[in-house]
């Protein structure tokens, strides 16, 4: 897979869009589903929270009222004279049972029992029941002075006090008893109708369950689920039990509530979701597809023209429409290569030129080896015959001969003006010293490079075409620095150049008489070894004359024999 999705960017795009749609929409999704019955969860949880303390404190109210009425009546003169005789004004009695009563008998039903159990008064229809005092109830009641509370065998709750004379000896009991009927009356409106309430006493039996119905199998399975180690507030099936124990620990309060969604709605829910998530999975798909061919079909079409640009195939042409980033990126793409094939065209024209302008330097100039033999042989013979012109003519000759036919395309100034002083010597013989020559380079200068015999055509050009019909014919060589570049200037005092030939000059045409080819060729080989922003121009002078600067870029020849800059 990871192979895949590295093997085109197309894949890449597509892998990332769908992960990063379909995540965010599952992500919002599943959250908002868990936020959702999180929050009905709690909410319900904060009701039966809210449920089980009113449901406490009345049942807290209850028990202490009971407490009380039962205190009070186990205190009452008539009640112990009614147990002491066996009989008694029952009349008066019973307004002392009704009357201490008043609050409570809507909820419970209130008795006296004589010490073997039987029952005596009532607030009830008819009395005549029997409790064995021997165990229960009226044995714990008998065996402690607080009023005690007990299940009954058919449900409901007891409350139970002992009558004791003035020896400590028990005169009989009074009770109170909660029925079902009772405790619908007790917690009535304290809960909602969605929820069951359950009572139980310490020994786990159930005092009151608002479904009586249901009650065995509940406690059998809060029984079993208090057993197995799991907390009694919890989960259970399609409820969910809050229980609150009372502090003195004799009886437990529990709430039973269904879930805020039960098992067929959560599965409703979560088909619904899961339905989502495939939709969502398939619109993911679909986006995540056109997307990506979208973004990738430019890519790809870059990527085969370049191709082709690798093949050598130069004329390649992206169209394209678009006008974001990969519109422009193929525009760009068009001109690098239409650039590259005019440099390729430029680079092939330029080295042609370059071969040219060598021929034509060769061909200006002659350098055969014989001729350098035979002058030699000539300054030997001046100097046996004593003709010292002679001799210097061959030997400056020579020099310059030599130096052309050497291997070096760039020498140093100082090697280059040595050549330009022989050729002057030569020509001040020729012309019988009717001109002067004046050579003004700092030293600083010297070390620079220059293309090879690029001075001695424009110093030939200034004597021949310029200076060579006069008497006091001037010409002057001299060098600058300006901008980085090397400036080097010829002047003469002499007719000048033709404007005809200036402007030709200054135009960069080659195609220059032949008696100034020597001037073409070094404009040309400047050009071609620097570029076009070096070369070669030509004015008239201030005072008449003609003067030819040629500009040069700032190099010199280091120690070890590499070019630098600086110089």
């Amino acid at each position: 897979m990871r192979a895949w999705i590295r093997r085109s960017f197309r894949n890449r795009v597509f892998v990332t869009m769908l992960l990063g749609t379909l995540a965010v929409l599952l992500l919002c999704g599943g959250l908002m589903m868990w936020f959702q019955v999180a929050r009905s969860e709690a909410s319900l949880a904060r009701e039966a929270g809210q449920q089980l303390t009113e449901l406490e404190q009345a049942l807290d109210a209850f028990q202490s009222d009971c407490r009380r009425m039962l205190q009070e009546m186990a205190e009452s003169t008539v009640v112990h004279s009614a147990l002491r005789r066996g009989g008694g004004n029952s009349r008066t009695l019973y307004q002392v049972l009704f009357r201490t009563t008043e609050h409570l008998r809507d909820y419970a039903r209130f008795d006296v029992y004589d010490s073997r159990g039987q029952c005596r008064y009532t607030t009830a229809a008819s009395a005549g029941r029997e409790l064995d005092t021997g165990w229960g109830l009226l044995r714990a009641a008998g065996e402690t002075g607080d009023t005690v509370f007990r299940t009954g065998t058919d449900g409901g709750l007891t409350a139970a006090l002992a009558v004791r004379d003035f020896s400590g000896a028990v005169q009989g009991y009074v009770t109170a008893t909660v029925e079902q009927g009772g405790f619908e009356r007790l917690f009535g409106g304290l809960y909602t109708t969605t929820s069951e309430v359950l009572l139980l006493d310490g020994v786990w039996r159930a005092a009151y369950y608002s479904r009586p119905a249901q009650t065995d199998a509940t406690v059998k399975a809060l029984r079993d689920q208090l057993l197995d180690g799991r907390p009694l507030t919890g989960q259970e099936g399609e409820y969910r039990f809050f229980a609150l124990k009372q502090r003195d620990g004799e009886l437990t309060l529990l709430l039973q509530q269904p879930r805020a969604f039960s098992s067929l709605v959560l599965g409703a829910i979560y088909l619904a979701g899961g339905l989502m998530g495939a939709l969502c999975l398939a619109l993911s798909l679909l986006c995540a597809w056109v997307l990506s061919r979208h973004l990738s079909q430019p890519v790809h079409q870059l990527d085969e023209a370049m191709g082709e640009v690798e093949k050598g195939n130069f004329d390649v042409h992206l169209e394209t429409g678009r006008a974001d980033e990969l519109g422009r990126l193929a525009s760009s793409f068009n001109r690098m290569t239409e650039e590259y094939r005019l440099n390729l065209e430029r680079s092939v024209q330029r080295q042609k030129e370059l071969n040219e302008a060598k021929l034509r330097m060769m061909q200006a100039q002659l350098n055969p080896h014989f001729l350098y033999n035979t002058l030699d042989a000539v300054k030997w013979l001046g100097v046996t015959h004593q003709v010292p012109q002679v001799a210097g003519l061959a030997t400056d000759l020579a020099a310059i001969l030599r130096a052309s036919i050497s291997g070096d395309e760039l020498v140093t100034l100082e090697r280059e003006l040595e050549l330009v002083e022989r050729y002057v010597d030569i020509q001040s013989i020729r012309f019988a010293d009717r001109f002067a020559c004046e050579i003004d380079v700092a030293d600083r200068y010297q070390s620079c490079l220059v293309p090879k015999l690029a001075l001695q055509p424009l110093v030939e050009n200034a004597i021949l075409h310029g200076v060579a019909d006069k008497d006091d014919g001037y010409v002057k060589v001299w060098a600058e620095e300006k901008d980085g570049d090397l400036l080097l200037y010829v002047s003469d005092n002499g007719r000048g150049i033709p404007q005809e030939i200036l402007d030709r000059l200054n135009s960069e045409d080659q195609e220059l008489p032949g008696g100034h080819l020597g001037l073409g060729n070094v404009d040309s080989i400047i050009r071609l070894y620097f570029g076009p922003g070096y070369g070669l121009t030509a004015q008239a002078g201030p005072d008449g004359g003609s003067r030819v600067e040629l500009r040069l870029p700032v190099r010199r020849k280091e120690g070890d024999g590499a070019e630098g800059f600086d110089c």
